[in-house]
């Protein structure tokens, strides 16, 4: 791929924020970037405008008729025989996918730190460039989420360092391989690993093989920083043949002979509505020190764990410009304000606070249902529950998110949108999962009817906390209204 600065990049599907982000980082390199999408919404479609981006919507061949690019840059939700991608094709235009974009444009000649695993991807992203970023070190990274600590999901630095989280999810419909296979890793987070994207992986053994390819494109295996408290981590690392090189972290404290163990820790709450973590990291080469986090939960520690040996694999690989210590790392750590739609507090009124989470998994569920329960066992907690992504709309995971699910005091199961794709027998059945959990459970047709039970439902005492990874129909953000508008009264009414 040959491009000039003041090339032109076309986006087709540029909505998403990982095509949102890349086109950004393009436009800040000093190419001519515009696209189109179907529609465009915040907070990309605010990103895209500030940055002065052309999107045309929506789709169309018209979109294309007098195109002109030097590439266009095709979305994975995109297939053939949609009209305006088969316009571009019948152009003859170039064409690539965003990872291999990013790959090519940006990381193959940068010290490049991926973060991939099943969980926290987006967290730990936005905590290592955070914690870079307070070090002095000006990284570069691209984040599939909204990070509080910067004004936006990338950006691109002076120093050689580019933090990106690693996707696993296939790239194009071109390219059936996994995005993180673009990325060159020098350093390489493996957090976690369980079976997920039902929708393009029949089974774990099929994920753990891509895991395993990534783990293999790291030229030293010093510099990949494994969970080996998790199963599947062990199992990549062994299969890649590293297990006795890799840099070794302990995130729950149970492998002996790490290099970083999270020791002793404990949680408050914070006086308003939030929560303070609290844990001794155990390290080899900076001694122990303590890190207070705003962040929720053991798997919360177990990120900052992961980010901690990133760092020291850095730093003994020459990649940081400023020296590392325990205090600085925890005053970096502590300043950081996290991801939106991580346990975000809407409301507090009344006595009924209202919290908003992005889970999406049944073991992201569990993790953010003990971790509240840890800090505020006196509140009776109720769950919001939107099965919405692919993997969620598919009875795979139903057994496990009762499971899961069970663990809070009320439950309340939204709509679940059915994808014609999916056999009959393959999807999400919300009745049987409201009987799998029991009578604290009820399940609705429309997010509309969850809505006026749960406000008829809620007392003082009560948190809720919306799961979803859409928009939950903006039942949230209702309900957090309300409550603010109608602060007097000690109970709700529809």
């Amino acid at each position: 791929m040959t491009l000039n600065s003041g090339s032109s990049i076309y986006f087709l599907g540029i909505g998403g924020t990982g095509m949102a982000s890349v086109a950004g980082l393009c436009a800040e390199a000093g190419y001519r970037v515009f696209g189109s999408d179907a529609g465009v919404y915040p907070p990309m479609s605010t990103m895209l405008a500030d940055l002065k981006i052309p999107v045309k919507t929506p789709l169309s061949p018209e979109n294309v008729k007098d195109l002109s690019a030097d590439l266009v840059v095709i979305a994975n939700v995109l297939s053939r025989g949609n009209p305006e991608l088969e316009a571009v094709l019948a152009k003859g235009l170039p064409t690539t996918s965003f990872p291999q974009l990013l790959g090519d444009l940006f990381l193959r000649q940068r010290t490049t730190c991926v973060v991939a695993g099943t969980h926290g991807k987006t967290t730990t992203t936005s905590l290592l460039s955070h914690v870079l970023n307070e070090l002095g070190e000006d990284p570069s990274f691209v984040i599939g989420g909204i990070p509080r600590n910067f004004p936006r999901s990338f950006r691109l630095g002076k120093s050689p360092l580019f933090v990106i989280e690693g996707d696993e999810y296939d790239t194009a419909y071109f390219d059936k391989g996994p995005k993180f296979l673009h990325y060159h890793p020098t350093h390489l987070i493996l957090n976690n690993l369980e079976f997920d994207h039902a929708d393009i992986y029949p089974n774990l053994e099929a994920i753990t093989s891509q895991f395993v390819k990534l783990a293999k494109l790291v030229s030293d295996p010093r510099c990949i920083i494994a969970n080996v408290d998790d199963e599947g981590i062990r199992n990549v690392i062994k299969q890649a043949g590293v297990s006795d090189k890799v840099t070794r972290v302990s995130t729950l404290g149970i492998t002996a002979g790490a290099q970083v163990k999270v020791g002793r820790h404990s949680a408050v709450p914070d006086g308003a509505g939030g929560q303070v973590w609290t844990a001794t990291l155990e390290t080899n080469a900076l001694g122990n020190f303590e890190v207070k986090t705003q962040l929720s939960g053991r798997h919360n520690l177990a990120n900052i764990a992961q980010v901690v040996g990133c760092l020291i694999s850095l730093q003994q690989r020459g990649d940081l410009k400023n020296q590392l210590s325990g205090s600085r790392i925890a005053s970096a750590i502590r300043s950081f304000l996290n991801v939106q739609r991580r346990l975000d507090l809407l409301a507090s009124v009344g006595g009924i606070d209202i919290y908003e989470d992005f889970a999406h998994h049944p073991t992201a569920v569990r993790l953010v249902i003990e971790g509240f329960r840890a800090v505020y066992p006196q509140k009776r907690l109720v769950i919001a529950f939107e099965p919405r992504s692919a993997s969620q709309r598919r009875n795979v995971f139903q057994q496990a998110f009762a499971e899961a699910l069970s663990l809070a005091d009320r439950v309340f199961i939204g709509e679940c949108m059915q994808d014609q794709r999916i056999p009959p027998e393959q999807r999400m059945n919300t009745e049987q999962l409201q009987k799998a959990i029991g009578s604290k459970a009820e399940c609705f047709s429309t997010n509309l009817d969850l809505e006026k039970s749960l406000m008829a439902a809620l007392t003082p005492g009560d948190a809720v906390i919306f799961m979803s990874s859409g928009s939950f129909s903006g039942v949230q953000h209702r309900l957090a209204a309300h409550l603010q508008q109608d602060k007097k009264n000690v109970r709700l009414h529809f």
